[in-house]
């Protein structure tokens, strides 16, 4: 009886299984096998270099300066989305008139295409007509022409500020229906015990959805870092390579210099560096879970 039910297990999980190596481990192999080969189409034929290619990829500077950006690029974008979505979840879990509709009005930006929201930031930052220099002269601050997107040191803020507009209805969506599993008992109780706001967020309210949390952290740094249409519509990875992140130098390695080597290389690293920096978080989280 025990091995009926063994296969029957087996069979129906066969195909997810099947789905999973065609749809992952396949392309995945492919990727990697691509990586050990010079496909720059200068040098000819496509040939076996193995892990030569990895070798002068390292030495090279412009992968350290595109490690650099994808970083500062993942790691603002991520802490700002999850931050300011927890403090809208917490706005939000109040009661007050009208709150559906504002919940629904948060959520805008989320639903929204990544490419038209992409395109309504260029409309904004946009150096002769963009809303974001009229308002600064009508704020008193004077005339402005400046090209936020073609400026070298403004750039990355920029297309950070547009990402973060455009991700953090998501952090907000996950940790408002976290919150609104915490049972209200313990904030009664904790009132009679005399304790703010402030200690019963960091004593019931954090602790309370720290497992959320943690999740909310792993996906939106995972989707941050693979994040690509933002910062291509907006800057194309410019002005002088200054917004280059991993997700755009692929693309412009492979379908712009054709160079599917070296955009595989390049690929590979940055699978490594996501699924090392995913294990460390997901076993941060079973540890957590444990104590």
């Amino acid at each position: 009886m025990k091995t009926r039910s063994t296969l029957l297990g087996y069979l129906l999980i066969g195909p997810s299984v099947l789905l999973l190596l065609v749809l992952l481990f396949i392309p995945l192999m492919y990727s990697l096998q691509i990586s050990l080969q010079d496909t720059d189409l200068s040098h000819g034929a496509p040939r076996w270099i193995g892990l030569s290619g990895y070798v002068d990829m390292f030495k090279n500077g412009e992968l350290l300066k595109i490690g650099k950006h994808s970083i500062v690029w993942t790691a603002c974008v991520a802490f700002f989305q999850v931050a300011i979505g927890l403090g809208a979840a917490l706005l939000l879990n109040r009661k007050f008139p009208l709150r559906w509709l504002v919940r629904v009005l948060v959520l805008l930006p989320w639903v929204l295409p990544g490419v038209i929201a992409a395109l309504t930031w260029r409309l904004v930052y946009d150096s002769q007509f963009g809303f974001l220099n009229s308002l600064i002269a009508k704020l008193g601050f004077g005339q402005h022409a400046t090209d936020w997107l073609g400026t070298p040191g403004l750039a990355m803020f920029s297309v950070i500020l547009a990402a973060i507009w455009k991700g953090f209805p998501f952090a907000m969506l996950m940790l408002l229906a976290a919150l609104q599993s915490v049972p209200h008992d313990q904030y009664e109780a904790s009132k009679i015990d005399g304790a703010d706001g402030l200690r019963q967020f960091f004593h019931i309210t954090l602790p309370s959805i720290s497992g959320v949390l943690k999740t909310v952290i792993m996906l939106v740094s995972i989707w941050t870092f693979n994040y690509f249409e933002m910062i291509y519509v907006l800057t194309g990875g410019g002005p002088i390579r200054s917004t280059h992140i991993a997700p755009t130098y692929i693309y412009e390695l492979s379908f712009g210099h054709f160079n599917f080597g070296e955009a595989s290389r390049v690929s590979v690293v940055s699978f490594i560096f996501i699924f090392l920096i995913s294990l460390i978080l997901i076993r941060q989280m079973h540890k957590n879970e444990r104590n």
